[in-house]
């Protein structure tokens, strides 16, 4: 079974805000499991963004939602964790988000998932994003025209 999932390509300016995991030293995206208490994917991608960057919802704009989800396979230490016991994968519908000031990112008010940020070309990010979820990002970023190849 995939768990469904919900994740956002964050743009401020020319740039896109990558984050760097506090548990598994990579970058990737604000991204994170819809919850039962959560009315729609839209509602999902609000409560994390301010999860996980300590963002209010007036510091961001959603400005596009991706036309289909995307399925990735979890690799093997992920499966081990309890909290996707069950689960073989995620299955992520993306948005695209604009953050109307990058200084209103606050990591103290998060959640602690990640332990930094940065603005990233999106070659950079691409280069740079976590292995087993790139295919779902590229194929997003393509879907936006972000990038061509």
């Amino acid at each position: 079974m995939f768990r469904q999932n919900v994740a956002a390509l964050i743009k401020f300016k020319d740039k896109y805000v990558a984050c760097f995991r506090s548990d598994h030293s990579t970058w990737q995206n604000v991204q994170g499991g819809i919850e039962d208490s959560d009315k729609s994917p839209l509602k999902a991608i609000i409560r994390e963004t301010k999860e996980e960057l300590g963002l209010e919802e007036n510091d961001f704009k959603i400005i596009y939602q991706s036309k289909y989800w995307r399925r990735y396979f979890f690799p093997k230490e992920i499966l081990k964790k309890e909290r996707f016991k069950g689960n073989i994968g995620q299955e992520q519908l993306w948005f695209l988000i604009e953050l109307k000031n990058f200084n209103s990112i606050n990591l103290e008010k998060s959640v602690g998932e990640f332990q930094k940020v940065d603005l990233f070309d999106i070659e950079r990010f691409l280069e740079t994003y976590s292995k087993w979820k790139k295919p779902g990002f590229y194929d997003f970023c393509r879907e936006l025209g972000v990038i061509k190849y």
